[in-house]
């Protein structure tokens, strides 16, 4: 059975992007964009993992990541941004499974999903 993703991500062209690589990959990728419409989404759809942009109008993706967490704990999520900030290091680990930098590899996105959906 295909692991289920949700893609949040509010720039369409890199929100297709990675719906197409990961549904290349053989994950079944779903996508919303904003922190809102993801926790709305999975209020009805259980997920394996949540590929979640940092910067995003309305909540950001820190938010929207302390959010699912208090609901989902067990919900692995890999955080993406282009910026350098700092804020969000220390929830990796916890809120937070993997940070991954914009831009990035094909090679760098499927490694860092496949490492975040690994059993522990």
């Amino acid at each position: 059975m295909k692991k289920k993703l949700l893609v949040v991500e509010d720039d369409p062209s890199i929100q297709e992007v990675l719906r197409l690589q990961l549904s290349d990959q053989g994950f079944a990728v779903h996508t919303v964009n904003s922190g809102e419409a993801a926790l709305a989404f999975l209020e009805t759809t259980a997920v394996d993992l949540l590929l979640l942009d940092l910067r995003m109008p309305g909540i950001d993706g820190l938010e929207t990541a302390q959010s699912v967490k208090r609901r989902w704990p067990a919900l692995p999520i890999i955080l993406c941004t282009v910026c350098a900030e700092k804020r969000f290091e220390r929830f990796i680990g916890n809120e937070i499974k993997a940070y991954l930098p914009k831009p990035f590899t094909f090679r760098q996105l499927r490694f860092t999903v496949e490492n975040a959906l690994a059993p522990r």
